[in-house]
């Protein structure tokens, strides 16, 4: 967990020109991350759907992604709350990849992951498989 005198990094934005999905994100720690994210984007209708997954970016780096797809395209707000609620979780010497997703990212993140939150489900969560 993050102590209260910790300082949570900024957000740094930065272009992959390939980005390849491999699976879902699942495990303890991040299932208590994706409770925490769909309390707080259950309040928010920009927000449609929200995945975690594996990703490998441009062919080299590994990676853990939040995968939104908005209304609206990037919001640095919702950053900032992914942020904070990131860094309680996990602690500010860790980071997550937050991306933006286009309707084509979204069918290719949806071929190899759930949704773990979605606007209009009753509870927002859907089961890791």
């Amino acid at each position: 967990m993050n102590s209260p005198n910790q300082k949570i990094k900024s957000a740094e934005e930065f272009y992959v020109p390939e980005i390849r999905f491999l699976g879902e994100q699942d495990g303890p720690p991040e299932r208590i991350l994706k409770r925490r994210l769909t309390d707080c984007f259950s309040g928010d209708v920009n927000i449609i759907r929200a995945y975690m997954a594996r990703a490998s970016l441009a062919g080299a780096r590994t990676t853990v992604v939040l995968g939104l797809r908005t209304h609206a395209g990037p919001d640095h707000r919702i950053v900032n709350e992914v942020q904070s609620v990131f860094g309680s979780v996990f602690g500010s010497a860790e980071h997550v990849d937050i991306m933006f997703l286009t309707e084509v990212e979204e069918a290719e993140v949806a071929k190899v992951c759930q949704p773990f939150f979605e606007q209009g489900n009753a509870d927002g969560i859907h089961q890791c498989t």
